[in-house]
């Protein structure tokens, strides 16, 4: 009985927690996804209004790259938004390294999504994306950015509920051990 237990509040915990991940990510609706050419560019302005928020930027990026150390910085990433008046709405800049944990080189191929940020729209108008990938021991092999409106934020609630029933699976686990 009590494996039976552990066993459903492991799956339950997984559960909560990859559902409301997969929630988080693909919620809204898609106003536009581009493939990119370059290391830095623009996307042509977007027409945006504030029933369409919040607003998300969602970075891929697939790349390959040789391994060698334990640590690898493959690449750095910078998106901007813009308004019509050059205001900048919102900035990210990030970086995306690959570890590895055994002795030896190894080539990988990774396709990344990075979640660039969530935000408002102010007015109604057109808004500029500026994109930039620096390269660093990676070599990019595409790259798109899209745009979803209506995006739901992360449900902490769900996230604790399942992070809670793991810690209670762990424990009915030892504490059957115990005796």
């Amino acid at each position: 009985m009590r494996k039976i237990l552990v066993l459903l509040l492991f799956v339950a915990s997984m559960a909560l927690f990859g559902s409301t991940i997969n929630a988080y990510f693909t919620s809204g609706e898609e106003v536009m996804s581009v493939p990119v050419q370059g290391r830095l560019g623009a996307l042509d302005p977007i027409i945006l209004n504030p029933g369409m928020s919040p607003v998300r930027i969602i970075l891929n990026i697939q790349s390959e790259m040789h391994i060698q150390d334990t640590t690898n910085d493959a690449y750095q990433f910078q998106v901007d938004v813009k308004d019509r008046a050059d205001t900048q709405l919102f900035s990210f800049t990030g970086t995306h390294s690959e570890k590895k944990e055994d002795e030896g080189s190894e080539f990988r191929r990774i396709t990344q999504n990075h979640m660039v940020g969530t935000f408002d729209i102010p007015l109604q108008g057109p808004y500029s994306v500026d994109w930039r990938v620096d390269p660093k021991r990676a070599n990019i092999t595409s790259i798109m950015v899209s745009v979803r409106r209506n995006v739901e934020g992360l449900n902490i609630p769900l996230i604790a509920i399942a992070g809670l029933c793991f810690v209670l699976a762990w424990t009915v686990l030892l504490v059957g051990r115990r005796k």
